[in-house]
């Protein structure tokens, strides 16, 4: 579908374009990123979906990464695998990249460069990213692709009034995620210093140590073969959990159609526990459980005592415990550990007298990243619409 600007749109100086006429591919390399002075690289793992900020790097010399694509502060960094996780950002500092990722960079001339990143931004570009994708399992696009991206561009003046307004929007969100890291790290150094005593011999006074063998029990119950085929389920798989302990909308399905994975009987009060690549916290609680099955590539923790049902996924939040497991692991497909990896690590249980008290710190922490969390994503999507609003993208725009 050809895209049809109006007299008047026309008449103000818009003019339909193609990607590659206001932004171009930096093929920029290194041989020796020590030599060249550069000491942070970047990988799809560090790029957050629809996050314009690059929050993680790795560091050259202690990873030595075979990258040698090369970007400099300032250009954009698109993840041209699975592009439907819509990863791109802006570099704030240089380094060198993965060989899935694209470095771009605005032609001045035809736009504003700040206004670049809102424009790949935008659904319409990651949905042109996604249809020019090829490839089963790892589908990629291509910068011969993307360049073919048309799109309306206004004239710089109005460039200049809705970069404006992004940036505002861009600056409250940001606001917003440095709150939301907060938050993060005080629940995870509680933890620490809670459930383990920060790695330390002994926990701390009014606390025991046990192994979770010794407080809970472990994949109670499980589907059989003879389940009734049309019984429905909300199914728990590994991808739809991710630290710490946020889940995404849960798939229904029936047992007939379910992957033969779908096994593990999830009840109120139990924490999953994924022994597939532990090093990535997996975990997940569940308050209210109604029909839900977990994938057996997790280990269902249901507590002996109930009044330490929340206590035992907060434990599960720790460096000790992921880094426990990550010297477990066996395997290079999938590495994993077994449910008997899990049950023999300790837990630090404060005394039910001054359970309460601890609990309510958690609990305070964790609701506030919650709605954190769910601020930030509320900016992310008015984001995404109003770009659309403002670059005629949702008018029968781009294509």
């Amino acid at each position: 579908m050809a895209i049809e600007l109006s007299e008047k749109q026309i008449k103000d100086g818009w003019q339909v374009v193609k990607f590659g006429e206001i932004a171009k591919e930096v093929k920029s390399t290194t041989k020796d990123p020590a030599e060249d002075g550069l000491e942070f690289y970047v990988g799809l793992e560090h790029l957050d979906p629809q996050s314009l900020r690059i929050a993680r790097k790795g560091i050259i010399a202690e990873d030595n990464p075979s990258f040698t694509r090369r970007f400099s502060a300032g250009q954009i960094l698109f993840g041209k695998r699975r592009c439907y996780q819509k990863k791109a950002a802006v570099a704030d500092f240089e380094g060198i990249c993965s060989g899935d990722i694209i470095v771009m960079d605005a032609i001045s001339k035809k736009i504003i460069p700040g206004l670049l990143p809102f424009i790949i931004q935008s659904d319409a570009f990651f949905d042109w990213a996604i249809q020019t994708s090829s490839g089963s399992l790892s589908p990629r696009t291509k910068w011969k692709s993307l360049a073919e991206f048309e799109f309306p561009l206004p004239p710089i003046e109005r460039q200049k009034e809705i970069l404006e307004v992004l940036e505002k929007l861009e600056d409250a969100e940001e606001k917003t995620v440095s709150c939301l890291n907060s938050s993060l790290c005080a629940l995870r150094r509680l933890a620490d210093y809670a459930c383990n005593n920060d790695r330390q011999k002994d926990p701390l006074p009014g606390f025991t140590r046990y192994r979770l063998k010794d407080v809970c029990k472990s994949n109670t119950k499980s589907l059989g073969t003879k389940t009734d085929p049309s019984y429905q389920f909300s199914y728990v798989d590994i991808s739809s959990c991710t630290y710490p302990g946020q889940l995404t909308p849960l798939e229904k399905l029936t047992f007939k159609e379910a992957p033969s994975r779908a096994k593990r009987v999830v009840k109120d009060g139990d924490t999953l526990v994924s022994t597939v690549r532990p090093n990535h916290q997996a975990t997940c609680y569940f308050e209210n459980a109604e029909d839900v099955i977990g994938s057996t590539g997790f280990t269902v923790l249901t507590p002996n005592d109930k009044d330490y049902r929340k206590w035992i996924f907060y434990c599960t939040l720790t460096k000790q415990f992921v880094h426990n497991l990550s010297n477990l692991m066996v395997g290079t497909s999938f590495p994993a550990v077994s449910d008997d990896d899990i049950m023999v690590q300790y837990v630090d249980l404060p005394e039910k007298t001054i359970l309460p008290v601890w609990e309510d710190a958690f609990n305070r922490i964790y609701k506030s990243y919650n709605a954190l969390k769910l601020k930030q994503e509320r900016f992310s999507t008015f984001r995404s619409l109003l770009i659309q609003h403002l670059l005629l993208l949702n008018e029968g725009g781009a294509q």
